[in-house]
């Protein structure tokens, strides 16, 4: 083989070696002047809230929302709107308001009926922006359950609420042990790249000979371009390097969880017994990507459209679809033994968002925190258990990086169109858009963006 050649291949083998840098270098520890990166979190939940337990009173309290709102950190970088409705539209399908929830909040378009089955008629947000930026999104679920486990026929729509295009889902990852890894090999690579910055290695200097060889046989044109590449990388490492020295952040390796698909599968499918650890694992590992810089969205599904967990870990024990949920016939609640239910499991709910929320405030960047340059959404595909869809809630956590200023309110301004809701996000994130779906000039919840 030619040297040029053999030197155009080393140089391409060591400029490959550095590039898994540029995620750490543009998102996680961004040095001064340099924009952070902003991430998104979507968590859709289902079958609705407790209404009189779920909007704050005064003081900015709530049973439901005590894990969130009991935080001051999180409590004063939260903003609930209140207000948000589905119209009722089963658009030529057979869905009901579950699917209208479940298949239209995140994507804002009409349902799309394929074979009469309600599936989503567009991509929903958390791809709008993967597409934009040109990444991955890490998609979590936990899906199992012991009163009506899917896939069953005509219900493969309800397996995800992310979609890459019309009729088209993003299927989310169900076992901890899969997504630990996929994402644990970046985690250790990452930390190896930080050893060597600290001590000032560049990974160009293993190859700085070849890259000499390579530099004396190429054109003035192509030596330009090269030099122009090598004192990019450099100032990526040179910027890592003083962040990193500056810097506490520990990507630190996540606890691995049970290999549930060998040696448990049941767990994942049929058997709610491990649920509350499968969420935990899920939200835990999703922090860990995104604190991490190895993906700026993540999406957490919790259970199907319209699922049936019994939530014993809660002590109910019960099929929470048909006879709690559905039950739920008034903002006030119909009983008071079926109104606590639905707040207990509205309770854990809560408690696996602030789990999120907590993980990622605790990790500093720049001159504030994770959740400083993440946008956190947490919505429903309903308003009440009873399919009623009004004041569906909608929880925003984070400052997305400054584009949301201030925190610790309700934003309640009346009906606002659900659409809106993909409209901010998207603003929020950096796209300017006048609306979202099938409301293309619906505009941003008035009042959040700054």
């Amino acid at each position: 083989m030619p040297a040029q050649a053999i030197a155009r291949r080393r140089f391409l083998q060591a400029f490959g070696a550095t590039t898994f840098l540029w995620p750490l270098a543009n998102r996680v520890f961004a040095g001064p002047g340099t924009p952070p990166l902003k991430r998104l979190v979507l968590f859709m939940q289902n079958n609705g809230t407790q209404q009189a337990n779920f909007w704050p009173t005064s003081g900015f309290t709530s049973s439901i929302l005590s894990p969130l709102l009991g935080d001051p950190r999180i409590a004063q970088k939260t903003n609930l709107v209140k207000g948000v409705y589905i119209p009722r539209d089963a658009h030529g399908t057979d869905g009901n308001e579950h699917d209208m929830g479940f298949a239209r909040m995140f994507t804002g378009e009409r349902l799309l009926s394929i074979g009469g089955k309600p599936w989503g008629g567009g991509p929903s947000v958390d791809q709008i922006l993967a597409r934009s930026w040109g990444i991955d999104s890490l998609a979590l679920a936990v899906l199992t359950s012991a009163v009506e486990p899917h896939p069953k026929p005509g219900y493969d729509h309800r397996k995800s609420f992310c979609y890459f295009s019309a009729g088209e889902h993003k299927l989310p990852l169900i076992d901890p042990f899969v997504v630990f890894q996929q994402i644990l090999p970046t985690v250790e690579t990452d930390e190896a790249a930080r050893q060597r910055l600290l001590l000032r290695r560049s990974v160009l200097d293993a190859v700085a000979g070849n890259l000499g060889d390579l530099s004396s046989v190429l054109g003035a044109q192509e030596r330009q371009k090269l030099d122009l590449h090598l004192t990019s990388i450099r100032q990526v490492e040179l910027r890592l390097s003083r962040s990193l020295e500056q810097s506490q952040v520990q990507c630190n390796r996540p606890t691995r969880p049970r290999d549930f698909t060998h040696e448990a599968p049941e767990l994942l499918v049929n058997n709610e017994s491990a649920l509350p650890e499968l969420v935990a694992d899920m939200i835990d590992l999703g922090a860990t990507a995104l604190r991490c810089g190895l993906v700026p969205i993540v999406t957490v599904q919790l259970g199907y459209g319209g699922g049936k967990w019994r939530f014993a870990w809660e002590g109910i024990d019960m099929n929470c679809h048909d006879d709690v949920a559905h039950l739920d016939t008034s903002d006030q609640g119909s009983t008071p033994i079926n109104t606590d239910r639905v707040v207990r499991m509205n309770h854990y709910y809560a408690s696996q968002v602030a789990r999120m929320a907590q993980a990622l405030e605790a990790v500093p960047e720049g001159d504030g925190t994770v959740l400083d340059n993440t946008l956190i959404v947490w919505s429903n595909e309903l308003g009440r258990g009873d399919h009623n869809q009004r004041n569906v809630p909608v929880v925003l956590i984070g400052k997305a990086a400054g584009a949301i200023r201030q925190g610790g309110r309700v934003i309640n301004i009346g009906d606002q169109v659900f659409n809106r809701i993909g409209c901010t996000i998207l603003n929020a994130m950096g796209e300017s858009v006048p609306g979202f779906g099938d409301a293309p000039t619906c505009g941003s919840f008035p009042g959040i963006l700054s």
